[in-house]
């Protein structure tokens, strides 16, 4: 028997076709649970994927700025660490300096604080043996100029036989 093209075109018509078209109430109700509840799956794993996304951005923008405050840190540290170093060394050096310049001040020597003084009292000697003479010499010159002044006065007329300049008087 031969079928025709046309027949091979149509479908026979059957029951049981209909429940899978058209379920049944509680059927489809689950049918679009389950849907529901992937489509919800869906949207937690995505929001899953992009938290885990954050956080590891997060991770190691964190581990970048503890590695900076690390590093700052131990600059920080090398830092106070070599002026500290810097302040011992300048105040050993000071006090070596102080303790050099204190010995040799009280030991002999050009520089010492007893030569020192001994070059001052020195120089006082001379300068009061100077003022004494300067003093002699004015007074030497004192009197001079006074007997000088008497000698013109007694030429002049201006004084009598006993008298002197101090006799003098314009009342």
């Amino acid at each position: 028997m031969r079928k025709s093209r046309q027949d091979d075109a149509t479908m026979p018509f059957i029951e049981e076709a209909t429940p899978d078209f058209l379920p049944d109430e509680a059927e489809q109700d689950s049918r679009l649970a389950a849907a529901n509840l992937r489509e919800r799956m869906a949207k937690l794993e995505t929001q899953m994927m992009a938290q885990y996304t954050a956080m590891a951005a997060y991770a190691s923008i964190a581990q970048r700025n503890s590695d900076m405050v690390q590093a700052e840190s131990r600059s920080d540290l090398d830092r106070s660490q070599a002026t500290v170093i810097g302040l011992i060394e300048r105040v050993r050096r000071e006090c070596a300096d102080s303790i050099e310049g204190a010995a040799r001040r009280a030991g002999g020597g050009a520089d010492s604080d007893g030569a020192r003084l001994a070059a001052i009292e020195q120089k006082f000697d001379g300068l009061t043996d100077a003022l004494a003479r300067s003093i002699e010499a004015q007074r030497l010159l004192g009197e001079q100029v006074t007997m000088l002044l008497d000698d013109k006065m007694h030429r002049d007329g201006w004084l009598v036989a006993n008298g002197n300049a101090t006799d003098l008087s314009m009342h």
